[in-house]
């Protein structure tokens, strides 16, 4: 029920789930999700979340357990979340291989439409397109509302160190993430919206149900290619991708000449922005660019346009402290660092998620949040990140962070990704090993004399060339990844 409340006199809860369905009561032919399959009204998505509600309610789920999703059809993971979420049951969208993850969750089975996840020995069921059928949106549903700090959701990390953290959230801490996207950029005036990260992705699922909940259409697309043919068939005016999409956007932009787009904003976030690829995307894009900086756990905490950026892009610059997170510079104790000091970076926001706990049910309020960041913070609010504690370049006690040497070798000849691991071997100091992707130009003599130019300890022990940097689903480096890709074979 929308605006449903827990008696007489209680506090009224808004729901993302029901603000949908309202959109569908309120403007029913327009459209809501577009795919290459075609496009889907409001009306039919609210059919099909009922449909796929009653389905599940027949097959026993009921409120109690974490019901998997392994769901690579956008609108039925969309309609599947949302069926859950009316009765009840809490969600978790994993990838094939998220089967270890599953182990610290309380979940009854994975609903998947292809293969089920690797290694997973748990009930699983698939899903067909007969689930999002034949039901009428006023069918009967024993619908289980969700209290306000009920466990309705657990979101996956991005595990770049290791393996991913499962990350719980209430219908209170949602709201406010939808509330909050709704601030940033153009997402208030835009009417069609692209999502490129997956939606198993914090950032994904929270751009496509906030865009849902303002009435926007969604639009989706399964490779970097077909999202730039969405985006100009759909007309999007609003694009979210990741910083390793932009990078692609912009380099198969430069490649089809002649493409009309009608963008006027992307936004982006999940990793750091090197001043290579936006050269590339400014170029190549004709609209603003906006970034993102945050979390799974945090939300978005610091926002900023390139413009805004500038010349500070070079120093780590993220954005803007947003107006509704407070972020804090601690030294190595917790205390708060000397004005214009590196230090720890501590969050606080009605955003914050916990780390989920086996047999949770409710989401507790947590305090400050630490993301595991170094950085700075300036008097007017810029927010600039020196890098990872747990990535940072420890060098016989002298500490540079990754990015910095990173965004040196984007700038040599024939270099197009590029990753920085320090390695330990026994008998050895901690060296620096670099991983390149080339176009057949690079020049590994060019690179690790530019790698020392950052400092004399960062001239790396070797380059190689690779096919790919490992990354996640957001464009991060998985550090550990790399680190077992250079040095196989060695001891």
């Amino acid at each position: 029920m929308v605006g449903s409340s827990q008696g007489g006199g209680a506090e009224i809860q808004p729901s993302v789930i029901d603000t949908i369905l309202f959109r569908a009561v309120q403007q029913p032919h327009r459209p809501a999700i577009g795919t290459s399959a075609g496009v889907v009204s409001f009306a039919q998505l609210a059919a099909g979340i009922t449909a796929a509600a009653l389905r599940c309610e027949r097959m026993g789920l009921r409120p109690g357990g974490v019901v998997a999703l392994l769901i690579g059809n956008p609108t039925w993971h969309i309609c599947l979340i949302a069926a859950l979420y009316r009765l009840g049951i809490p969600s978790v969208s994993i990838s094939a291989n998220d089967a270890a993850s599953l182990a610290a969750i309380d979940v009854a089975g994975v609903l998947h439409d292809d293969a089920p996840p690797n290694g997973y020995d748990g009930r699983t069921v698939l899903v067909d397109a007969g689930w999002f059928a034949g039901e009428p949106v006023s069918a009967r549903l024993a619908e289980t509302p969700f209290g306000w700090n009920d466990l309705c959701a657990l979101m996956l990390s991005s595990g770049t160190t290791g393996r991913p953290k499962a990350i719980a959230f209430s219908p209170r801490i949602m709201w406010h993430r939808q509330t909050t996207l709704s601030l940033a950029g153009r997402f208030a005036a835009s009417e069609r919206v692209f999502c490129g990260p997956q939606l198993r992705s914090q950032f994904g699922a929270l751009i496509a149900f906030s865009a849902l909940a303002f009435g926007k259409m969604v639009c989706f697309a399964s490779s970097a290619t077909e999202s730039l043919s969405a985006i100009s068939f759909f007309k999007v005016d609003l694009a979210f991708l990741s910083v390793q999409q932009l990078g692609q956007a912009a380099d198969l932009m430069r490649s089809r000449h002649g493409v009309a787009l009608d963008l006027r904003e992307v936004q982006t976030g999940g990793a750091l922005i090197s001043e290579a690829l936006l050269a590339r995307a400014r170029a190549a894009l004709p609209c603003g660019i906006t970034n993102h900086y945050g979390s799974t756990e945090a939300g978005s905490v610091a926002i900023a346009s390139v413009e805004q950026l500038g010349s500070l892009l070079s120093q780590g610059a993220v954005g803007f402290v947003a107006p509704w997170a407070s972020v804090e510079i601690c030294d190595e104790s917790g205390q708060p660092a000397p004005s214009g000091r590196d230090g720890e970076i501590w969050v606080r926001s009605l955003s914050v998620a916990p780390e989920y706990q086996p047999g949770m049910t409710q989401v507790a309020a947590r305090g400050p949040f630490y993301p595991g960041d170094v950085g700075r913070l300036a008097r007017d609010g810029m927010l600039s990140i020196v890098g990872r504690t747990s990535e940072v370049l420890n060098l016989g006690g002298n500490k540079i962070a990754p990015d910095r040497v990173e965004d040196v070798i984007l700038k040599c000849r024939g270099v197009k990704d590029a990753g920085v691991v320090v390695v330990e071997f026994n008998t050895t100091l901690p060296q620096v090993w670099v991983a390149v992707v080339s176009d057949g130009t690079a020049d590994a003599a060019e690179i690790a004399r530019r790698c020392g130019e950052v400092s004399r300890l960062t001239t790396p022990a070797a380059v190689k060339i690779v096919d790919a940097i490992p990354r996640n689903s957001m464009g991060k480096i998985m550090r550990e990844d790399l680190r077992r890709l250079l040095t196989q074979g060695k001891s």
